[in-house]
């Protein structure tokens, strides 16, 4: 039985590339990388189609029945089930990978609500989400920024994204979930790599133990980076974790700003 499992981060520099990076270092699992979150465009397009089915398609199924190709077929469109079958069947396809059982995707813009809404057509959905101290995402961003290919307005819409993903699994709902900190997850690797390994019911000797001991922090960069403390960071980027739902979220999870 292959199972469908994602990686749900909040926002980038959470350490959903290290949960990826061991799941498929797995000789039975392979996950594949983010897709800026256009995956969710495909969801909504086709969930539209079924909505416009729902309006219309059945008036033109109605039509066809009663006067054939002779009818009013502007809206004729198949049932709805079928559809649905069709797209459970292209999700499937996309990201199935041959001769593993576990496989899935991993992305920092999805929260638990899209998990839930992928479950109809994937009803075997699992999700691992990771969180971290935003202060040190915010560290880890600010070096980005230094490079000059990461822009405020992305490390300002990254803590959005973490405040609305994370706020999101502090709720219970039908996706099986594994929430875990990163700081947590890099403490004990061997208890990490044993929950991982029991969620995605996968044996934990077939893990690559390894990708624990390499950072990679973005395309070809590997070495170690010279990040600056909060107390360095300029008061204007540390204002950005002074909002308040951002705060009570992270005091949720045990992150005290």
């Amino acid at each position: 039985m292959s199972t469908p499992l994602l990686i749900f981060g909040a926002g980038q520099r959470c350490g959903s590339t290290l949960v990826q990076r061991l799941i498929t270092s797995h000789p039975e699992a392979f996950i594949w990388g983010e897709q800026h979150g256009q995956f969710g465009a495909v969801v909504d397009a086709f969930e539209g189609l079924v909505g416009h089915n729902e309006s219309y398609g059945g008036a033109g199924r109605t039509e066809f029945e009663l006067h054939g190709y002779q009818g009013f077929l502007a809206n004729l469109m198949p049932e709805t089930e079928h559809m649905r079958e069709a797209f459970a069947e292209f999700c499937t396809r996309l990201f199935q990978v041959p001769d593993v059982r576990v496989w899935g995707f991993k992305e920092v813009r999805f929260d638990l609500a899209f998990a839930t809404r992928l479950q109809r057509y994937l009803p075997g959905l699992r999700v691992i989400f990771i969180v971290r101290d935003p202060r040190d995402v915010l560290s880890s961003l600010d070096e980005w920024e230094s490079r000059g290919w990461w822009t405020r307005a992305d490390t300002e819409m990254s803590f959005r994204n973490w405040t609305r993903i994370a706020h999101s699994f502090l709720e219970t709902g039908s996706v099986p979930v594994l929430s875990v900190r990163y700081e947590d997850f890099i403490a004990d690797r061997e208890d990490s790599a044993r929950r991982v390994a029991e969620f995605a019911d996968l044996d934990p000797d077939g893990f690559d133990m390894a990708v624990f001991d390499r950072k990679v922090h973005n395309l070809g960069l590997w070495e170690e980076r010279t990040l600056r403390t909060w107390e360095e960071m300029s008061i204007d980027l540390r204002y950005l974790l002074f909002d308040e739902g951002l705060r009570a979220t992270a005091k949720a999870y045990d992150y005290h700003l």
